[in-house]
């Protein structure tokens, strides 16, 4: 999924690409918190919040395509 987030990015759909990626860091941070065995709260809040501001970002873009 990020390969497809960054590729449309790249191809000028700024928008869909960001959403997308925000999705697949925020999945990612989740499925590597859950595997993990010694867990800081940090580790899987710091990230999520990460891919949340760039989800409203993507969202909130005046101009993109």
């Amino acid at each position: 999924m990020v390969i497809i987030g960054t590729g449309l990015a790249i191809a000028d759909r700024v928008r869909a690409g960001g959403v997308i990626l925000a999705l697949a860091s925020g999945s990612y941070t989740y499925m590597k918190y859950k595997r993990v065995g010694m867990k800081r709260r940090i580790e899987l809040f710091l990230p999520l919040g990460i891919a949340c501001g760039l989800l409203v970002v993507a969202v909130t873009l005046p101009h993109a395509r």
